[in-house]
């Protein structure tokens, strides 16, 4: 026994604990451009079927057209306005095309006004979507083709918006970290041009629906 009636605390060793460091590996270079290109090819497809029930319904109600409601009036989209809309978005995706060959050869800058000036016309492609349904003359309770009109057009310019709000962050990125950083690289520009071009065909089947048939 301690000849001390009672036992202090301070003669028993504190230790201080710590928490521990955590290290995260950046995944290597390898990886990070498969998922990109994995993530790029799961938004087409996933795009895709954004898009197919607009062309059933457009197959099935112009097959019916009860009541002759499908069309009545024989309406139809303005046709200027679709095909600035669908040069719009063609153009935009072909100055990605060309921003990253420049970048293959090692034109960052050039590179990166070639984005920027690729941004500007997809925003102008939504803007002039926006400004034709001031001009259409016809609502969404206008019969099935005005319905189906007004639906596909607007989903399509929502589609635009997301590609332009991805193709924003690699512009941002270029001009902040250079072309060749995460985010803003080659990897990057193939994986939104390869959706760019697919929106652009899109745009085709979506402007012979609905101003040429």
């Amino acid at each position: 026994m301690s000849d001390t009636p009672f036992e202090t605390m301070s003669d028993t060793p504190i230790v201080a604990a710590t928490d521990p460091i955590v290290v995260i590996e950046p995944e290597p270079l390898a990886v990070q451009e498969r998922n990109v290109w994995t993530g790029a090819r799961l938004l087409v497809s996933s795009t895709v079927f954004l898009f197919v029930p607009f062309v059933f319904g457009y197959l099935y109600l112009a097959s019916l057209n009860t009541a002759n409601l499908w069309r009545p009036g024989h309406l139809t989209g303005p046709l200027g306005w679709g095909i600035a809309v669908m040069l719009a978005v063609v153009v935009s995706a072909g100055l990605v095309a060309w921003a990253r060959s420049d970048l293959s050869h090692g034109k960052d800058a050039s590179a990166r006004w070639l984005s920027l000036l690729a941004l500007l016309v997809g925003i102008a492609a939504v803007v002039l979507q926006a400004a034709e349904y001031s001009q259409l003359g016809f609502g969404p309770s206008d019969g099935g083709y005005a319905s189906v009109f007004v639906g596909w057009t607007g989903l399509f310019a929502v589609v635009v918006v997301g590609a332009m709000v991805w193709l924003e962050v690699i512009v941002a990125s270029a001009f902040r970290n250079g072309s060749r950083a995460p985010g803003s690289g080659p990897t990057d520009l193939d994986a939104l041009g390869f959706y760019l071009v697919f929106l652009a065909g899109l745009g085709a089947v979506t402007f012979a629906f609905l101003y040429l048939v």
